[in-house]
């Protein structure tokens, strides 16, 4: 009973936080327009980088899928949607992938020119690559090997990864309100990597803790 006590209240904070993050992009992007970003300001006026039409579309493909993924991957752990609506579960589960893939491979593209210069574009470039590179294997897992638990293993860890947009949005007005804007480049080199290690080192910690039973429910998705 705690345990699932515990998993609605992550479940429902997950929600909370990645439609509130996916609302917050699509009106500053879409409403505001990137070039009103504070990150997009930084670079343009604090690094003097020429960012083209080209960088600016890519980055709007990547903010545009990304969103999306952020929005609907959360609904994919829900067991009672999972085990009642299964084609809700499949095509959500092609869309969200679709996004992946448009997003993180547009998201190595803009790595190139992160706030921080090398240190946030290693990050961001790892970062890209590992979320490509988790939902390759959770693909795999079901198509492939027929594997329903280590698709949900690898697909957590696929979420984790793409809740990286929210806890860099959590830990940026943190740390803007801690160390002020004058040090902004050194603690957002930083937040490059911590906003999606430990998702990752999290994630693994769930799924080790997994019960047999959630692993049982999820396989009759896929019989």
């Amino acid at each position: 009973m705690f345990q699932q006590r515990t998993k609605r209240i992550w479940g429902a904070v997950i929600a909370i936080l990645a439609l509130g993050v996916s609302i917050y992009l699509g009106v500053q992007y879409f409403g505001f327009g990137a070039a009103s970003s504070g990150l997009i300001q930084d670079k343009v006026n604090n690094q003097h980088l020429t960012l083209s039409d080209l960088y600016f579309l890519v980055l709007y493909i990547h903010i545009a899928a990304g969103i999306i993924a952020i929005s609907i991957g959360w609904i994919q752990f829900i067991d009672s949607i999972r085990e009642k609506y299964r084609g809700l579960h499949r095509t959500l589960g092609i869309i969200y992938s679709g996004c992946v893939i448009f997003s993180g491979a547009s998201g190595i593209f803009i790595a190139f020119k992160a706030t921080g210069g090398w240190v946030s574009t290693a990050a961001f470039l790892l970062l890209s690559l590992s979320w490509l590179f988790t939902l390759t294997k959770g693909l795999r897992a079901i198509i492939v090997e027929q594997d329903p638990r280590k698709h949900k293993n690898w697909m957590l860890r696929n979420y984790a990864l793409t809740l990286a947009a929210v806890t860099l949005r959590i830990y940026l007005p943190i740390s803007m309100l801690l160390f002020g804007l004058e040090h902004f480049n050194v603690y957002y080199r930083v937040i490059a990597w911590i906003c999606w290690i430990p998702n990752l080192i999290f994630a693994e910690w769930i799924i080790g803790r997994i019960p047999s039973r959630w692993s049982r429910s999820y396989s009759t998705v896929h019989k």
